[in-house]
Parts: C-alpha cells; sequence; structure tokens
C-alpha cells in the first residue's frame, strides 16, 4: 500500500524495526556491547601488595603508664574513708566533674562566684548566657 513518492508506511516500518531486534541485528549490530570473558567492567586488577608495618617500640614506663591504677587500691586500704576524687588537685569545682561546658561555667559560679573578680565574673555571666541560648536551641538535650 504504497503511495507515489513515499516508503512503507509507518505500520509497516515499525514492523521492520521490531523484526530487526528480534533477530538482534539492528543498527547496532548485535545485542549489546561485546565484553571480554569477565562477567563485569574489565580485567581484574592487579593491587600492589607490601609488608605490613612494623608494630612501632613504646616505651612502657613512662610516668603515666607507670602510675597509672596506683589509687585503686585507696578504699581497700584505707578503710573506706577517702575517695579517689579527694586525691586530684585542681579548682574545687572541677574536682570529680563531668559535664558540659555550661554545666561546668554554673558550677564554677555557684562555688567560687561570690570570691571572683568583676572582670572574670562579668566574662563568665556572659559565658553562661551564651551557652544556655545555644543548648536552648541545638542539641539532643531538648
Amino acid at each position: 500500500v504504497l503511495q507515489h513518492g513515499q516508503g512503507p508506511l509507518r505500520a509497516e516500518r515499525g514492523l521492520e524495526r521490531c523484526e530487526k531486534r528480534v533477530e538482534g541485528g539492528g543498527e547496532r549490530g548485535g545485542a549489546g556491547r561485546p565484553r571480554g570473558p569477565w562477567k563485569l567492567g574489565g580485567p581484574p586488577r592487579w593491587y600492589h601488595t607490601s609488608e605490613p608495618p612494623r608494630p612501632k617500640s613504646v616505651d612502657r614506663w613512662t610516668e603515666k603508664r607507670a602510675l597509672f591504677g596506683v589509687y585503686d587500691n585507696i578504699g581497700i586500704l584505707g578503710n573506706f574513708q577517702i575517695h579517689p576524687k579527694e586525691l586530684i588537685r585542681g579548682p574545687k569545682w572541677l574536682r570529680g566533674f563531668r559535664g558540659n561546658e555550661l554545666q561546668r561555667c554554673i558550677r564554677k559560679m555557684k562555688m567560687v562566684g561570690d570570691n571572683m573578680f568583676e572582670d572574670d565574673y562579668k566574662n563568665l555571666t556572659k559565658r553562661i548566657k551564651f551557652l544556655s541560648k545555644r543548648f536552648n536551641r541545638t542539641g539532643k538535650h531538648r
């Protein structure tokens, strides 16, 4: 059903394309790009292997390592009258303390705020104000 000056109709052209796809030929000449004997990608990569790193020589008798656990028996030897945190030297608001910066500043304000210089007290109140705004806005504790 050809008309003058035209090729095959649209439906016939579509059938030709389908037949080519089924045959595996088509415009590209095959059912995909040819691959080597490897399933995916290219040939296997050859990795450079070397010796494992040598163990580092560590000084086992540094002061920190030698005195580690020295106060563990203080309760047994001292009849449980003294706690190891009481042996810590440093500011009294930091002894045995665990927490974030805001909690530390509030603790310092309560313990030694009345004995601080005016400038230090002012800076501490500013820091507490800043940290409380920041902690109220963000974080997992909200």
